[in-house]
């Protein structure tokens, strides 16, 4: 399938099997090409919909278009054509939201389709829409910039506000920081407010959280650093002083974790949230996106924290499971057998122990991937036992490593290339006191390409 004269993306693949050597078999890639930012995730009628900067001919960062996937449980993916392509669409094709009109607040409906509106470009924010259900896009007004921030600007993020809405776009003007601007009817937009802060990097994400039995607002920039507060329809306001992280490890462009969004009108009122990982690579394509993650928010002993712990979909790879109870393990070591693609739940009582080290494909060599708990942190997060427990669950793919803990509270995402290290597939647990695995689960995780 080839560029179309009426709109339609192209479809530019190879035939895989989605079997490559270090290919991720629960983590979506791209069917080729490169892929980086998530942009514009959504769900509409039954179908989430995930856009992403796509280089389809290239196995690096070049021309962005927009890439497509679609599906019904946030797991299985299909790869669909091409959405925003640089031959037909104006702009630059970067980074940035989309919204699903309802309500035909912009008035572009025609037929049966609610409109899909997505913004995107660089030094001022150009609208596309969609009345195919989000397959195909038109430039709005011939792709004229609806706003223009000052400075150099990109990455618009649009989200809901009762009755109105609202966007939020990265902009340096006087220094990192994001302006808002509201609109009603999502094409013409009014300056709102701006609110500067030096480590606010690109690709801001803007989502009202889930906190107890009432929601607080969460600004968050490309690298996961956030700030919690409120939003009075004009201007974000928080009491902080300085931002957390969602994802606690070393966060960049191409790192493990980098440029997450969140679904815009989820049946189901989650804040689901997908990053782009840069560190996977193959014969035909490079990068991944993370697993999603539901969020909301948790008051802690440190304060209000966001937590992220895997979707509950997925169950629905679940295979074959293995379980222990009960076993104590004293100044030693214990292996049990996983596989390839599994994951990893454990609750763990410390009882002199100063730590521990989970070893994933253990090797004569050494190990392939450690994880160590010295105590205080793991893997350098901060993380206290809570009522003399630690609570974990690990997703290993073929390329990928997440890793949560005490319900969230410890979120990391990693690339992490097995394929180098092709020793036993155990898991290895090493501890120098003594604790106690009050359960440890291994389920096997199916392909999500071979649904």
């Amino acid at each position: 399938m080839s560029a179309h004269t009426d709109g339609t993306g192209e479809f530019p693949y190879p035939e895989t099997d989605y079997q490559e050597t270090n290919r991720g078999q629960f983590h979506f890639s791209t069917r080729a090409g490169w892929m980086n930012d998530v942009n514009a995730p959504l769900y509409y009628r039954g179908v989430y919909h995930l856009y992403y900067q796509h280089a389809p001919h290239s196995l690096v960062w070049d021309t962005m278009h927009w890439g497509h996937a679609t599906s019904t449980d946030l797991v299985h993916w299909e790869q669909r054509p091409i959405a925003l392509d640089p031959k037909i669409h104006p702009g630059d094709l970067w980074s940035g939201g989309g919204v699903v009109d309802t309500e035909n607040t912009s008035g572009l409906k025609a037929g049966d389709h609610d409109p899909i509106i997505v913004y995107s470009g660089t030094n001022g924010v150009t609208v596309f829409s969609s009345l195919d259900g989000g397959d195909t896009f038109t430039p709005y007004d011939g792709g004229r910039k609806v706003v223009t921030p000052g400075g150099t600007s990109r990455d618009p993020k649009v989200f809901r506000d009762r009755e109105r809405w609202g966007m939020v776009v990265w902009s340096d003007e006087g220094g990192n920081g994001v302006d808002f601007y509201t609109s009603a009817n999502l094409l013409d937009w009014t300056f709102a407010s701006r609110f500067p802060a030096d480590w606010l990097f690109e690709c801001p994400n803007f989502v009202r959280m889930p906190i107890d039995d009432g929601h607080r607002w969460v600004l968050h920039d490309a690298g996961g650093q956030y700030l919690a507060g409120d939003w009075d329809g004009t201007a974000f306001r928080t009491d902080w002083t300085a931002p957390q992280k969602i994802n606690q490890t070393k966060t960049f462009a191409g790192a493990g974790y980098y440029a997450a969004l969140t679904f815009e009108n989820p049946p189901d009122d989650r804040v689901v949230s997908m990053a782009w990982q840069g560190e996977n690579r193959g014969s035909i394509w490079t990068g991944n996106a993370s697993f999603p993650v539901e969020q909301r928010l948790r008051h802690t002993a440190d304060g209000l924290r966001v937590t992220s712990t895997p979707i509950r979909e997925l169950a629905l790879l679940h295979e074959h499971s293995q379980q222990w109870t009960g076993l104590t393990i004293a100044n030693g070591k214990q292996r049990f057998p996983a596989g390839r693609a599994y994951e990893l739940q454990a609750t763990i009582a410390l009882a002199d122990t100063a730590g521990f080290t989970i070893r994933l494909r253990p090797a004569p060599e050494g190990a392939a991937r450690e994880i160590v708990y010295d105590g205080e942190t793991l893997d350098g997060a901060p993380l206290s036992p809570v009522d003399g427990k630690l609570r974990l669950q690990l997703l290993i793919d073929h390329g990928q490593l997440d890793v949560f803990a005490n319900d969230g509270i410890v979120y990391q995402s990693y690339n992490v290339n097995f394929g180098d290290h092709p020793g036993p597939t155990d898991v290895e647990l090493e501890t120098t006191g003594t604790l106690v695995i009050e359960s440890l689960t291994i389920n096997q995780l199916a392909s999500i390409w071979k649904h």
